[in-house]
């Protein structure tokens, strides 16, 4: 099913394998071994990425194309947005001590939420 999905996307944009894999800097012929092996993760977020798609519809687990999660709000698939652009950039270390970061200034905030003093004028 991935190796269909990947065809149908290049397709789709008009552009050949070959033409990825220049783009990806892959090995030359690295797309068509997708047709007998499986891509490394790293490999299958980098295409889900370039091709803007979720790696659930890359791997033919889901008919939906969407990055987005249908079960959030717009605000809540705009802060997923917000986290992906920011962290893209970061390494596995990084991006753990980002999310704790993250999660730590949650509970902050909903803690001065909860607190009426600080919505008082």
């Amino acid at each position: 099913m991935f190796y269909e999905r990947l065809k149908e996307l290049a397709s789709e944009k008009k552009k050949s394998f070959n033409d990825i894999e220049k783009e990806l800097n892959y090995g030359k012929n690295t797309l068509y071994r997708y047709k007998v092996q499986n891509p490394t993760q790293e490999r299958l977020i980098e295409l889900a990425k370039y091709f803007d798609v979720s790696v659930d519809y890359l791997l033919g687990l889901n008919k939906n194309t969407s990055t987005e999660n249908n079960d959030l709000t717009e605000e809540e698939n705009d802060l997923v947005r917000a986290f992906r652009i920011e962290s893209e950039d970061m390494t596995e270390e990084e991006q753990a001590q980002f999310n704790k970061s993250l999660k730590d200034m949650m509970k902050i905030a909903k803690d001065l939420l909860n607190d009426d003093s600080n919505w008082k004028k």
